[in-house]
């Protein structure tokens, strides 16, 4: 499982940037602009937001906050399926071994009744 990095980006913005860009003026398509640099902000090598002036610095530090904690999160989630995963093979495992016993049961009586058959008629 994982998010669009729009969606990441959303993530990352601090209240304040939300409220900015929902006053921001829009463009003459008559939206607001969306890419990283139109709203004031460069993307860094490693693929993640930064402001692109020094009084940036605390909503920086929130971005990196608020991405530590988005990274955390999807390592829970990710533990999460994990064990999900793990509960559905072994109850998949489960019906398996049911199934097969149940299907042995069936064949013993089969031949039982295929034994008795054949000891009536002679």
């Amino acid at each position: 499982f994982q998010l669009s990095e729009d969606v990441v980006n959303r993530m990352k913005e601090s209240p304040q940037s939300k409220r900015d860009n929902q006053r921001s003026p829009r463009s003459s398509s008559g939206t607001a602009p969306s890419s990283p640099a139109a709203e004031g902000k460069l993307r860094s090598p490693t693929g993640t937001v930064s402001p692109s002036n020094d009084s940036g610095q605390k909503s920086s530090a929130a971005e990196q906050e608020l991405y530590r904690r988005y990274e955390q999160e999807q390592a829970l989630v990710q533990e999460e399926l994990l064990r999900l995963a793990k509960r559905e093979r072994e109850a998949a495992g489960e019906a398996l071994n049911t199934a097969l016993q149940q299907e042995r049961n069936n064949t013993k009586e089969e031949r039982q009744r295929a034994a008795q058959l054949v000891s009536t008629s002679m």
